[in-house]
């Protein structure tokens, strides 16, 4: 009966505003057609969204005559689209979303810069959701990459994570906030900390060589942060988890929409005693204290339905706890601006931006009043502008300029500030040859301040043949050698020395992958094999007759990757899913002989996942399995390092009320403890809880 009337009242409000053009849609499950809430509501071509309310209802009004297609999607359902006709009346639509872990109508963007399909992108791109790892009370970006991709691993030196991917380090593996570069680099990983997934919608991962599109740092990969757009009229949220050690990550977020004015607010605040498993080592803890706050705001304007801008603005700020006896801590701090554009005109679309992103590190001094010391500071600034050309329905056409500027000081580069600067053109050609054939082909060509002229072309095809794909890929990779690398000089304490080398020459690679993926319903799998080669690599190496322990950053000889990666989701029954990954992964420096430093050949997980949706309930249970096989590290040329095998589970429960939602879960369950390992430094067994509440939705 309530139904019933929900229906009436939603088509009386179509009749009741029929003076003016406009869609009113109903959003309804089809296992049992009760309203869906929540679902997110786009009309292609143009800068038009919004959100389906607690009745599953969404409006668009003032809506000009012509054809349009809508695009919905949600979490757990499969994404669909309609193409509907609007004339001089209000038309209403239904939408009846199918529930799915396996959604191949899922749009990305990072593998050819434009938005396409997961399943039609020829570019293999594993997607994370948001949403589902914060029901699973995983709250930071490397720890959802950790937790969903294979072949992806975390170590820990000092107070930062340090991240490699199918045997690649972080100097290879490309980060970007919706496309842009973020500053901070050290030894190639950036501050992680700042990556929380309150605002984020989803994570794009891209491996293997993507220099054609995004340049230097690319030739491992490329994991691109999609933010949240701003869809409801309001929605206010706060989020809390809390562990053992006083592990806590708090926050919450405000935004609304209101005519063509939208604004988001997001904060976050992280903090944790920290922990040693290593006592009789009295230089660092395993976990040091800290605490973290961070703060960003987003503007959307559209003045009209082809013209969408977006400014935008954030501030981080870490403050590690001291627990030497040294009386001075560290402070970082993070300040990014930037401005979006994006024009609409029919088929084809016009994007501009304009990035700078401000790294600083401090060292504060206790004994003379907390005084404030610069370390260092790293700017970077990006400017771009790139046309997406829908030349006809098989041919697309993508191409932009971009200039790119870096200014690195520190006290330890040998006279201060230095900087570089590149500009880029690009170019990409996506074709569909009849039904089954898809083709990309693109070069990006850069003029670098140290480095002169370089090309990196690539060309990918995807062969669709009922429900498989089969996706291959080949093309080059370079990095230009980062100004650290050029010219820092690093003092360890007086134990031993890094020393910068201005003669380095920049990186490149050949990389070529081939992929077979399996597609229905009820199950994805996929088998990729891969190959990169790198020529000229940078790292450090010991300086034979220098008096003291020295390293100097030096080109050698080349590397060789090789590796298998396995992805394998299968429906068992209604609700339940298991899901596998495996990772081989074979990378050699050729001149040593020996494995790349902190890469592991073996990696794995599995997980059995359990959901029951009823109406406005949901319950979902998790139990996870990460398997980590032996880590090489290099200490010198005569001691060799390896990190220790091991497995750990985590089991997690949540719950979804209407506006609520509660996860508890138990991290480590068998509580396995290896003091020694920087890769996995748990302090044993740990509960968790954490709570989400969703006030858009109270009622």
């Amino acid at each position: 009966m309530k139904q019933c009337l929900v229906l009436c009242l939603f088509l009386f409000s179509g009749a009741l505003f029929s003076q003016e053009a406009g869609i009113n849609g109903k959003i309804i499950a089809a296992s049992d057609s009760s309203a869906i809430a929540g679902a997110i509501i786009q009309i292609k071509g143009t800068t038009l969204g919004t959100a389906a309310d607690n009745n599953g209802v969404f409006h668009f009004n003032k809506i000009k005559p012509g054809t349009y297609t809508l695009r919905v999607s949600l979490l757990g359902y499969e994404t669909i689209e309609q193409t509907i006709s609007v004339k001089t009346s209000i038309i209403n639509v239904f939408f009846s979303l199918r529930e799915s872990n396996i959604n191949l109508n899922e749009v990305v963007v990072t593998g050819t810069r434009s938005e396409k399909l997961i399943k039609n992108v020829p570019v293999m791109t594993q997607v994370i959701n948001a949403r589902q790892m914060l029901n699973l009370g995983i709250t930071s970006v490397t720890g959802a990459l950790q937790y969903m991709v294979p072949g992806f691993d975390i170590s820990y030196f000092g107070t930062r994570a340090s991240i490699s991917m199918q045997g690649m380090d972080a100097k290879y593996v490309l980060f970007l906030v919706d496309g842009e570069r973020i500053a901070g680099e050290v030894n190639g990983d950036i501050d992680y900390s700042m990556l929380n997934m309150e605002n984020v919608d989803r994570v794009e991962v891209i491996k293997g060589a993507s220099s054609s599109l995004y340049g230097s740092n690319a030739i491992g990969g490329v994991i691109n942060i999609i933010t949240k757009r701003i869809n409801d009229p309001f929605e206010g949220k706060f989020y809390t988890r809390y562990s053992k050690y006083n592990e806590l990550n708090t926050g919450g977020s405000v935004s609304f929409k209101n005519g063509i004015l939208g604004s988001r607010t997001s904060i976050n605040y992280s903090s944790t005693d920290g922990y040693d498993l290593t006592p009789d080592s009295p230089r660092d803890w395993t976990q040091n204290p800290y605490n973290t706050y961070s703060i960003q705001q987003k503007f959307e304007l559209t003045p009209s339905s082809r013209l969408l801008l977006t400014p935008y603005l954030g501030y981080y700020r870490f403050i590690r706890g001291n627990v030497s006896s040294r009386p001075v801590h560290d402070l970082y701090e993070d300040l990014n601006c930037g401005f979006k554009g994006q024009y609409y005109m029919g088929k084809h679309t016009l994007d501009f931006s304009y990035f700078r992103d401000r790294y600083n590190s401090y060292s504060v001094l206790e004994l003379l009043d907390n005084k404030v010391e610069v370390i260092s500071y790293d700017i970077i600034q990006t400017l771009r502008s790139q046309g997406s050309f829908n030349i006809n329905e098989r041919n697309n056409l993508i191409t932009g300029l971009e200039y790119n500027h870096e200014d690195l000081y520190s006290i330890r580069n040998e006279g201060g500030l230095k900087a570089a600067d590149e500009g880029v053109v690009y170019i990409q050609e996506d074709i569909e040859l009849g039904a089954r054939w898809n083709l990309i082909a693109g070069v990006r060509a850069s003029i670098h301040s140290n480095y002169g002229f370089n090309a990196t072309p690539k060309l990918s095809v995807l062969f669709r043949h009922g429900p498989l794909n089969f996706r291959t890929s080949a093309g080059t990779g370079f990095r230009s050698p980062s100004l650290k690398e050029l010219y820092m000089n690093f003092n360890h304490f007086g134990e031993w020395y890094i020393i910068g080398n201005p003669q380095l020459k920049p990186e490149s690679s050949k990389y070529i992958s081939g992929s077979v993926e399996f597609s229905k319903p009820w199950n994805n799998s996929s088998v990729s094999v891969y190959s990169n080669i790198l020529t000229n690599m940078i790292t450090d190496r010991w300086l034979p007759d220098s008096a003291l322990l020295t390293r100097q950053y030096q080109n050698v000889a080349s590397a060789s990757v090789y590796g298998l990666d396995l992805l394998s989701k299968q429906k068992i029954i209604s609700g339940l899913w298991i899901t596998t990954g495996y990772s081989y992964v074979h990378s050699y420096d050729d001149q040593t002989g020996l494995q790349l430093y902190g890469t592991t050949k073996h990696s794995g997980n599995i997980s059995a996942d359990y959901t029951y949706r009823k109406k406005n309930y949901s319950i979902t249970t998790q139990i996870y399995c990460k398997l980590m096989g032996e880590k090489f590290y290099e200490i010198t040329t005569e001691k060799i390092y390896r990190d220790r095998p091991y497995s750990s589970f985590r089991v997690t429960v949540s719950q979804e009320y209407k506006w609520i939602r509660l996860a508890l879960g138990v991290d480590n369950v068998f509580n396995v403890i290896i003091p020694q390992n920087v890769d996995f430094i748990s302090p044993g067994r740990r509960l968790f809880a954490g709570i989400n509440i969703d006030f858009g939705k109270i009622r």
